[in-house]
């Protein structure tokens, strides 16, 4: 008489295998380890976190475009005001009781918002990047490019004659007025431009935050492991392992005691 038990030692093989995947997405808290656990699934995730990663690299790119724009408006702020402030003296100069003396004076100081506003020009940037110069800057946001365009302010100041005002008499007054008003009203427009392209790069890197948070609940039920399903399969799993074991030792003591009976 021969007891053979291969399903008995087949079950418990199988069961053994489960628990070690199991155990496997426990610890790891992923339902996909490998493409044996599921080969499409495997192949989505993976495609998702491609989207999910260019998603974060292009947001700190526009992020960047969005610093880099600040920085370039303030500065152009920073001019305005030293230009308004010039603008002004000259309606100042053009006062009919002021002496010579007062519109040397006069010119002195708005000599020094001109110097402020010129090394603002020379010295703005951006990591180590100069600011005012005549370019457009692109930020890859992963989907498409976006651009910053800045001008060389300094050049079409010093075109419209901006540094170079005569507040010494009255008839230079008015013509730095109209040359200043002008001059302004250009470095306005371009913060109105720099202002737009903020909310420009905003919104796309809003659209992109949104974006990568949807995608990454998408992989999330792909391939991330369902701890309450998991934990009640791991449980089956060892039952069934215990009972396997029980069994086959069973099956053992059972062939011994024919081979004895037989003996």
């Amino acid at each position: 008489m021969k007891l053979n038990a291969p399903g008995n030692l087949n079950t418990l093989n199988q069961a053994q295998l489960q628990q070690d995947n199991l155990l496997k997405k426990l610890a790891s808290a992923k339902r996909i380890n490998s493409a044996a656990d599921d080969a499409a699934g495997l192949q989505i995730a993976n495609r998702l976190s491609n989207t999910i990663n260019e998603a974060a690299q292009g947001q700190r790119n526009l992020y960047d475009g969005i610093g880099l724009a600040q920085v370039y408006e303030q500065s152009l702020q920073n001019i305005n005001t030293d230009l308004s402030s010039v603008n002004t003296l000259a309606v100042a100069a053009g006062n009919g009781i002021y002496t010579d003396a007062d519109r040397a004076a006069l010119q002195e100081q708005a000599q020094g918002y001109l110097d402020n506003a010129q090394n603002t020009l020379k010295t703005a940037s951006f990591g180590g990047a100069p600011l005012f110069s005549d370019q457009s800057i692109s930020f890859n946001s992963g989907q498409s490019n976006l651009n910053l365009k800045v001008q060389d302010v300094g050049a079409a100041l010093t075109t419209q004659n901006v540094f170079n005002i005569d507040l010494s008499t009255q008839a230079g007054a008015a013509a730095a007025n109209t040359v200043l008003t002008q001059a302004t009203e250009y470095v306005s427009g371009l913060q109105a431009e720099a202002g737009a392209s903020i909310n420009s790069f905003a919104a796309q890197a809003r659209n992109l935050n949104n974006q990568q948070i949807n995608q990454a609940q998408a992989r999330s039920r792909i391939e991330d492991t369902d701890f309450a399903k998991a934990t009640a399969d791991k449980v089956a799993a060892d039952i069934l392992g215990k009972t396997s074991v029980s069994i086959s030792l069973q099956a053992r003591v059972q062939q011994q005691q024919a081979l004895n009976l037989l003996a």
